[in-house]
């Protein structure tokens, strides 16, 4: 029977192992050194933040958290040979397969001026893992602490966010001059901002990065920005982005400068090697090749590749981006390609839209407001994406207090 080794224990990784065990015919080797079962990781702030507890972040069998008889937890993959079809494990034991998916996911960027203090400090933290969490919540709960998050992108404005129903005292610092800075255009993240500052303890730093820090001991005490502000900080959560997960592999092994590069079949450049999650870059749907994932996507791209490790000849077709951030009542959200110069905004219900347009169709969108506005707009306007059955759509939306037409810049807040 032949071996099929799956590395990684998140979406995409759980999902294919669970999709093997089911079609059979493959001994599943299921390896991570996560020694938790496959969670939700856009849950991790809460749980940081003692609102969940951790049995509630675990995915539901039949979900992509099956743990069949091959898993085996807490063991990493210390280096891949894919050409050779061998993996030395990190307990020094070494096996072979016959097929592979790598489903490692992505890890924190560190910037270079902050590595001095990330594996020093105990008290410098990366928020990415069920063990960062937990660890950043056994500090919350001495009390009501400085916490100063670097990185103002999705998982430090999500982590800002339920940090501040704890009490702590937060600095978010980026150097972007406004929050969410690879997820929204600036003018759009700035009608977010106001939400997310309101009801806590909360300072955005925005258009400043470390420039230095005061280090107790293997304790970071404060840092000082390069504008010159003090952040006095009892924690420092690193949420700096993230890079893939890729070096593990040998030095001739697929191409991973910046993602694994897979074709439709979610095939590496070596036969037999496949890639899923955020590991990969992909095919967009606006023919680009992007990182970061959907968690449909991650699933999607698993699935396609397992059924072609068990035999089949199947096509991952080209995927949305996309991402949401809910503060309080309002969300932030984007999908697709918003790069394109011909933006038009409208105003739907209590919430505000921005979509993309390119010569005769809708490329993506941009979203802040009530959860509510969106779903009304799904079925009228983001399945349409011919340019005029766009306007039209959004023309005869006729939500309440909708106003038809483009707006000028700044009229709505």
């Amino acid at each position: 029977m032949e071996r099929a080794l799956i590395i990684g224990n998140g979406y995409a990784g759980a999902r294919a192992a669970e999709v093997l065990d089911a079609l059979g015919g493959f001994e599943v080797l299921h390896v991570s050194d996560e020694t938790y079962p496959a969670y939700c990781r856009h849950l991790l702030p809460g749980l940081a933040a003692g609102e969940r507890a951790v049995e509630e972040l675990f995915l539901p069998p039949g979900n992509g958290n099956g743990r069949g008889p091959g898993a085996r937890s807490g063991i990493a993959v210390s280096r891949l040979f894919p050409k050779t079809g061998r993996a030395l494990l990190s307990n020094g034991e070494e096996i072979s397969f016959d097929k592979a998916l790598i489903a490692t996911g992505a890890k924190v960027f560190v910037p270079s001026s902050l590595r001095h203090m990330f594996g020093r400090c105990g008290n410098v933290i990366a928020m990415r893992r069920m063990k960062e969490a937990l660890a950043l919540r056994r500090i919350l709960e001495g009390g009501k602490p400085r916490v100063a998050i670097i990185g103002a992108g999705r998982i430090g404005v999500l982590l800002a966010e339920a940090l501040k129903r704890t009490g702590a005292r937060i600095s978010l610092v980026d150097i972007a001059h406004e929050i969410l800075p690879t997820m929204l255009q600036a003018d759009v993240a700035a009608r977010l901002r106001p939400h997310l500052v309101e009801g806590g303890d909360l300072s955005v730093l925005a258009g400043s990065e470390v420039a230095g820090a005061e280090i107790e001991g293997e304790t970071v005490r404060s840092l000082r920005l390069s504008d010159g502000t003090e952040v006095p900080c009892d924690a420092v959560v690193l949420a700096t982005g993230v890079v893939p997960n890729t070096e593990f592999l040998e030095s001739d092994g697929p191409h991973r400068t910046d993602g694994l590069a897979v074709n439709d079949r979610m095939e590496t450049g070596v036969h037999g090697v496949y890639a899923a999650g955020d590991v990969i870059r992909f095919r967009t749907v606006s023919g680009k090749k992007a990182q970061g994932q959907l968690i449909l996507n991650a699933r999607l791209q698993a699935e396609v590749a397992a059924r072609n490790i068990a035999g089949a000849e199947a096509t991952c077709p080209p995927l949305f981006l996309g991402n949401v951030v809910k503060i309080g009542p309002v969300i932030g959200a984007v999908a697709g390609d918003v790069d394109g110069a011909g933006n038009e905004d409208h105003r739907v219900g209590d919430s505000f839209l921005r979509v993309t347009l390119e010569e005769s169709g809708m490329t993506g969108f941009q979203f802040v407001g009530l959860p509510e506005d969106l779903r009304g707009l799904l079925p009228g306007v983001l399945k349409r994406f011919e340019a005029a059955r766009v306007r039209e759509a959004l023309a005869s939306y006729g939500g309440p207090g909708f106003s038809p037409g483009v707006l000028a810049a700044g009229a709505w807040a």
